[in-house]
C-alpha cells in the first residue's frame, strides 16, 4: 500500500471512495434519508473545498500500480490535541494494519482526539487499542445525521 499526502487532484477519487465507504459502514447506524443525499457530488464540492484550502491535512492509501483509494485519513494540527477528523478504510482491508498505519500518518503518538459514532463499536474498539479513552459526559448529537456521538481522546 502507498500512503501519500492527498492533492487537490484527489478530490474526485476521495469524495467516491468515502461515500463507498459510508455506505457499506454506515447503513444502519445513520439515517438512510442522509447515506442517499450524501453522494459524490456534495462529497466532492467538500473534498474540494478541503484540500484546495488547506482546511485539514489529508491522506489517502491507494493501491500499487492500480492507485484504487483503499483508505483516507484527514486531520487537523493543533496544541495540545490534535484532532482527527476522519478515517476510513475500505471493507477489504479491514484488519490489514492500514487503518493503523493511516492514523499514524495523521496523529503519530501525539496526544489526539475524535469524534466517533456511539454505536460504531468496531471503530471506538480499533482507538482504544491506540490508546483513546471516552471523554465522559461528551455525548451529543452529530449535527449533519443526528446520530450519538462520543468524543475519544489521547494523552
Amino acid at each position: 500500500m502507498i500512503v501519500r499526502d492527498a492533492l487537490p487532484a484527489d478530490a474526485l477519487a476521495v469524495a467516491e471512495f468515502q461515500t463507498r465507504t459510508w455506505d457499506e459502514c454506515y447503513a444502519g447506524l445513520v439515517p438512510d434519508a442522509f447515506l442517499r443525499a450524501q453522494r459524490v457530488p456534495e462529497r466532492l464540492a467538500r473534498w474540494t473545498e478541503t484540500l484546495v484550502t488547506g482546511a485539514r491535512e489529508c491522506a489517502l492509501a491507494e493501491e500499487p500500480g492500480s492507485g484504487e483509494v483503499t483508505g483516507v485519513v484527514s486531520w487537523i494540527p493543533g496544541e495540545p490535541h490534535w484532532e482527527l477528523r476522519s478515517l476510513y478504510v475500505a471493507a477489504h482491508h479491514r484488519g490489514t494494519g492500514l487503518a493503523a498505519a493511516l492514523l499514524l500518518r495523521a496523529v503519530g503518538e501525539r496526544p489526539a482526539q475524535l469524534w466517533v459514532f456511539r454505536e460504531n463499536l468496531r471503530a471506538r474498539r480499533f482507538y482504544a487499542r491506540h490508546g483513546f479513552t471516552v471523554v465522559p459526559g461528551s455525548d451529543h448529537l452529530d449535527a449533519a445525521t443526528g446520530v450519538p456521538e462520543v468524543r475519544m481522546s489521547r494523552s
